[in-house]
């Protein structure tokens, strides 16, 4: 994909593409735990993207080691 493409709906996201990890989520139900699963390869998602599904911003870490953000 281009650089300036969103990576998870293809849309022309321009400058506003974020660095990020996708997450699958499954709430719980009656027969099931919850779970959520963090994909290793990082994405480049649009705003409306990131409004609209669950994802893990990549940060810089600052000096206390914490370098993620749940979104």
């Amino acid at each position: 994909m281009d650089a300036a493409t969103c990576d998870s709906c293809g849309g022309d996201g321009g400058e506003d593409l974020v660095a990020l990890h996708r997450l699958y989520v499954v709430p719980e139900s009656w027969d099931q735990d919850s779970s959520v699963t963090r994909l290793d390869e990082v994405e480049r998602w649009c705003s409306a993207c990131r409004a609209h599904y669950p994802h893990e911003l990549i940060v810089a870490a600052p000096p206390d080691g914490e370098g993620r953000a749940l979104l």
